[in-house]
């Protein structure tokens, strides 16, 4: 991976359309902030509640890497404009999708009539079968980040659980800025590598 972080836009979406993950993760990462951003203004404080940018921004993580030898390199900043443009339409489809549950809900307290007015406590609980899954994704992202060597595990706690600019995980790890950046992508790639190892797929 070294000099992945500072290859040229135009380098990386070469490689990506050729099948080559890491360069697409390199430029993917590239623009998480501006991704973020997007999403977040998208989504209101209650659809918030129920899905989390995080989610939205990883379902446009995969949709991007399955169809990424669709894109069309129309020269610099395009990828951006590609991704986000992706990023729109998960987020357009959360909040379509929240809309419409939220009707039904609306609905389904009309039907009661002179019912009590239940409809309006919300369970935070997921259905078993979504507790399940969720429960063991989060038991092979715990495996896949132990197969980690100890500084790639801390780079990616630093910078993807608490959110941290690679100035500040530099900071807290005592590299410098280019040294994290380097070592935050190759975690990102040996913990992808893992991932999929456990997985399967």
């Amino acid at each position: 991976m070294t000099g992945e972080t500072f290859a040229s836009e135009k380098s990386l979406v070469l490689r990506m359309r050729g099948g080559d993950d890491a360069a697409f993760f390199v430029l993917f990462e590239r623009h998480v902030p501006d991704l973020r951003r997007r999403i977040d203004n998208w989504l209101s404080a209650a659809i918030q509640r129920k899905i989390s940018v995080a989610d939205v921004l990883q379902a446009t993580r995969i949709h991007a890497q399955q169809h990424c030898r669709e894109f069309e390199d129309r020269g610099q900043g395009s990828f951006r404009n590609w991704i986000l443009t992706i990023a729109d339409w998960k987020a357009k489809d959360v909040v379509r999708r929240y809309t419409q549950a939220a009707k039904r809900a609306v609905q389904r307290e009309v039907t009661r009539g002179q019912r009590a007015d239940t409809g309006r406590f919300h369970s935070k609980l997921h259905s078993p079968s979504e507790a399940a899954i969720a429960a063991e994704l989060a038991d092979l992202t715990r495996q896949a980040m132990n197969a980690l060597p100890p500084d790639y595990r801390e780079a990616l706690r630093l910078a993807r659980e608490q959110g941290l600019p690679l100035r500040e995980v530099a900071e807290r790890m005592g590299r410098s800025r280019e040294a994290a950046k380097k070592l935050y992508a190759r975690a990102l790639l040996r913990f992808k590598r893992a991932f999929e190892e456990l997985t399967g797929s």
